[in-house]
């Protein structure tokens, strides 16, 4: 895969949010990036194959859709 250098421009509290995380789970910034545009291609590619995506709640074992925001 070729790789391919961009510069984005993100509100501050995104930047601290995957700076955090990239922290937490020991690994970089572009880690954590590449891996949040992975998770927004696996919800467009079900979106787009009219699946939905559920979570449950772990207490109750309530079922809840998520959704993109768009």
């Amino acid at each position: 895969m070729a790789i391919t250098k961009v510069t984005v421009n993100l509100p501050a509290e995104q930047v601290a949010f995957l700076e955090r995380i990239a922290s937490e789970e020991n690994l970089t910034f572009t880690d954590i990036l590449k891996r949040s545009i992975s998770s927004e291609r696996f919800f467009v590619d079900q979106e787009k194959a009219n699946r939905k995506v559920l979570v449950e709640e772990p207490l109750t074992q309530r079922m809840y859709e998520v959704r993109r925001s768009k």
